[in-house]
């Protein structure tokens, strides 16, 4: 729903950067409903290809060629953006070989999404309906419902693949999307195939993306402090 120049997220990008210390490349993938699914995903594939061209210190960006660290290259994401991310460290898992190395990645809020449990079906039906709808727009052609489409359903897929060592997932109390959450942290441990470590942080009584509406608030201070310290020391997903 917004874009990589968006003054909430350019504000929220300037504040992790500061704090992390960090060079960050905001990618500016093209949205639905004009470039549906999957186009979204290819663009920030091909954007992840083009900062890795700069590994030999002869990319088309000088600054980046100058400056950027290619032992410590992470992904980060919220909400549909977190989604894209994991798929994009999916991807490189697969197609690396060794061009895309990635030190970890940094999920905030992401939009996964699955079928509730039966016990919980009545309480999720609103957000079923919404999440559907949403779905069908940006991903019109697809013939399955948004709960078992793998681009969404996430958890249900095969996750030992994944092209990173280390994950921190968000998310946030109030958020109906906080239980795909904590269940994609819970598939990554079992994941016989992954030999990564995984944290999660809940923050409280919050709303999705809680720290791009509330960009001064303090819990928003405390998120972007520990996205800044797993990028700097990992220590707070252990």
């Amino acid at each position: 729903m917004e874009t990589a120049f968006s003054p909430i997220y350019h504000t929220f990008l300037t504040s992790a950067v500061s704090a992390a210390e960090c060079i960050a490349v905001s990618v500016d993938y093209r949205r639905a409903p004009e470039h549906p699914i999957p186009i979204p995903y290819e663009d920030s594939w091909d954007a992840l290809k083009w900062v890795f061209t700069h590994v030999s210190g002869s990319g088309p960006e000088r600054w980046v060629n100058d400056h950027a660290d290619f032992s410590r290259v992470f992904l980060a994401g919220d909400s549909a953006g977190a989604n894209i991310a994991h798929h994009m460290a999916m991807r490189a898992g697969k197609e690396k070989k060794g061009s895309f190395e990635i030190s970890g990645m940094a999920l905030f809020h992401p939009f996964f999404f699955s079928k509730a449990p039966v016990e919980e079906e009545h309480e999720a039906a609103a957000a079923m309906r919404y999440m559907q709808g949403m779905w069908e727009i940006a991903s019109p052609n697809s013939e399955m419902g948004v709960e078992e489409d793998p681009w969404v359903n996430v958890v249900g897929s095969d996750m030992s693949g994944l092209g990173c060592e280390r994950v921190l997932v968000m998310v946030a109390g109030n958020d109906v999307l906080a239980r795909e959450g904590w269940g994609y942290a819970a598939k990554l441990e079992k994941s016989s195939g992954w030999e990564g470590r995984v944290g999660v942080i809940e923050t409280e009584d919050e709303d999705h993306i809680f720290h791009i509406k509330n960009p001064d608030s303090i819990n928003t201070r405390l998120l972007v402090q520990s996205f800044a310290e797993f990028l700097k020391e990992g220590t707070s997903c252990i």
